[in-house]
């Protein structure tokens, strides 16, 4: 019997943030300018995936709604797997998305970064071994906005992660013991070869900058440059 697999893409889109004491990421300005953002990157990376068949759920803080909903209105409608839902329906909505698959892969991304457009496809391919609990992309890109300059980056337990769930276990409560995207390299994973994900360095990323120490090479060529950037944002 085929295996029913979801893919599915959790966002946390201002529900929360490392640094952000003082609650900036519930203004008005902050949404708006987080949205630009999302829209650019983020969006345009899912919509050119290869493979559609994925729900993508955002969360947002319920005390910044009327924000939120006004920043959606100033773009492009979604396309109905591209969700943004306050934190407090995200479980009622996750269950609901995944309750008729046998299994359900967790692909994790911020909202300003980007897959490459075949990830989904391999994800909805791809053959675990029997133990694997996480996928793990150690290659990708760094992009700086500004400079308009890419480099290439491996990190050995990077926030660009797929986790792997039965979905009766999991809406049984089973949880993989993941403490940030540094535990996740503690799991039973696979190590995944392509350079899959492209983290953006912009203004309001402060925990990353494009002289990150994860940086292990500069693309010169132009050329090369603009076709990697095709493959993310199609």
């Amino acid at each position: 019997m085929m295996v029913k697999r979801k893919i599915l893409v959790p966002i946390a889109f201002n529900n929360w943030a490392l640094t952000d004491v003082n609650d900036n990421r519930l203004t008005k300005e902050w949404i708006d300018h987080r949205m630009g953002i999302f829209m650019k990157y983020t969006c345009k990376s899912l919509k050119a995936q290869t493979n559609q068949d994925f729900t993508t759920i955002l969360q947002y803080d319920q005390r910044s709604e009327e924000h939120v909903l006004n920043a959606l209105k100033q773009h492009d409608p979604l396309p109905e797997n591209i969700k943004f839902v306050p934190k407090n329906a995200y479980n009622k909505t996750l269950e609901r998305e995944i309750q008729d698959y046998d299994e359900v892969y967790f692909a994790r991304i911020d909202s300003d970064d980007m897959y490459h457009k075949g990830y989904f496809e391999f994800l909805k391919n791809h053959q675990p071994k029997e133990d694997t609990e996480a996928l793990i992309n150690q290659y990708g890109y760094f992009y700086d906005e500004y400079s308009d300059k890419v480099a290439t980056a491996k990190i050995q337990s990077p926030p660009f992660y797929t986790l792997i769930y039965n979905v009766a276990e999991y809406l049984e409560g089973k949880r993989h013991p993941v403490k940030g995207h540094l535990s996740v390299h503690n799991l039973n994973h696979e190590l995944l070869e392509p350079r899959n994900y492209v983290q953006v360095i912009h203004s309001n990323n402060m925990s990353t900058s494009f002289e990150n120490r994860y940086i292990d090479g500069l693309i010169e060529d132009e050329n090369e440059k603009n076709q990697i950037l095709s493959n993310f944002w199609g």
